[in-house]
């Protein structure tokens, strides 16, 4: 389980404000517990807990909680219906659940449950990341994504989120995958391949054994919204084209095109979705598609800030390194 535990500390350190050294020493000290598996879980139970602290009087001093994740996801089941799964596995003593999946040709969401079959609480802690948004401090220590008719597995382009506990002395998490839908057909099948879990009760940390393999159909409905765009701003860099929008269910992501300096330089504090309302949703990341780096897919912040479901009538502009784009 070495290897698992070493992922799962560096995934739950991924947003502190440590250096990576630090966060390095961290892990190695954690795996270097040896003996007894049930020592060795103990060991990692004292240094998780120590990192916790760290990220909390680093990055949290001062913040408001949001459930972003649930907000949106309310929101866009109040128009939408996704297409129901109801497929469970048991193994060493939990039960896995795919609910639902829904999504369109950019996303695919897959909604789950993980239990408890013992019926007992998990009793897992609250987190947040560094913008706020709360989740349960809990994940499975290896995911992948099986697709048909694919060479690769699909695990670099999926996101896992255990959601707040909203009902903590139940013996059930839920979570929400999102995986890029480049590799799916919106018909077919795919396998969701999950294998050991680990979460943090008390601020310690725990790891459990179990595999689970679920095979699903990725039939949904495409719902998403694409909004051709078109339009360039010039930067004292180069120039850029705004290509499209796309209104996907939890989130928001643009295309973009034009030169490399432009596209890549350091100007993305100040980039973000402007609403109607007046309200922003920043920058969150970026990634190239074609090989030159000229065209570049951009996301704003995930679950839309919280905000709800985000179609084309609620934007007013974008904001490209402080210059608008109207949005007609």
């Amino acid at each position: 389980m070495d290897d698992k535990v070493k992922r799962a500390l560096d995934r739950r350190m991924a947003g502190a404000a440590l250096p990576v050294a630090s966060k390095a020493r961290m892990i190695q000290t954690a795996i270097r517990g040896k003996g007894s598996r049930r020592v060795r879980k103990r060991k990692m139970v004292i240094t998780a807990a120590a990192v916790a602290a760290v990220m909390v009087s680093g990055c949290f001093a001062v913040q408001v909680i949001h459930d972003n994740i649930r907000q949106t996801m309310t929101s866009w089941e109040q128009t939408h219906e996704g297409t129901p799964l109801n497929l469970s596995q048991s193994d060493a003593g939990y039960t896995v659940t795919l609910d639902e999946i829904y999504g369109d040709a950019r996303y695919v969401y897959l909604n789950g449950t993980l239990s408890r079959n013992d019926g007992q609480m998990w009793k897992v802690d609250p987190m947040t990341d560094r913008l706020g948004t709360q989740y349960t401090a809990a994940g499975f220590c290896e995911r992948r994504f099986q697709i048909p008719n694919q060479e690769t597995l699909v695990s670099y382009g999926s996101k896992l989120d255990f959601l707040s506990d909203t009902n903590p002395e139940d013996s059930t998490l839920e979570f929400i995958v999102r995986l890029d839908a480049a590799e799916f057909a919106l018909t077919g099948d795919a396998t969701a391949v999950l294998d050991g879990i680990w979460y943090e009760a008390n601020g310690e940390l725990f790891t459990l054994d179990g595999h689970w393999e679920i095979t699903f159909p990725v039939d949904r409905k495409n719902d998403g919204e694409t909004l051709e765009i078109n339009q360039t701003i010039t930067l004292e860099n180069g120039t850029v084209t705004l290509e499209r929008l796309y209104f996907s269910a939890l989130d928001v992501s643009a295309d973009w095109s034009g030169e490399n300096e432009a596209l890549f330089g350091e100007a993305w504090k100040n980039t973000y979705l402007l609403l109607k309302s007046g309200e922003q949703i920043p920058y969150q990341s970026r990634g190239i598609v074609n090989g030159d780096g000229t065209e570049i897919r951009m996301e704003f912040e995930q679950f839309n800030k919280g905000l709800g479901h985000i179609s084309a009538d609620d934007v007013q502009a974008v904001v490209f390194a402080g210059q608008e784009i109207p949005i007609a």
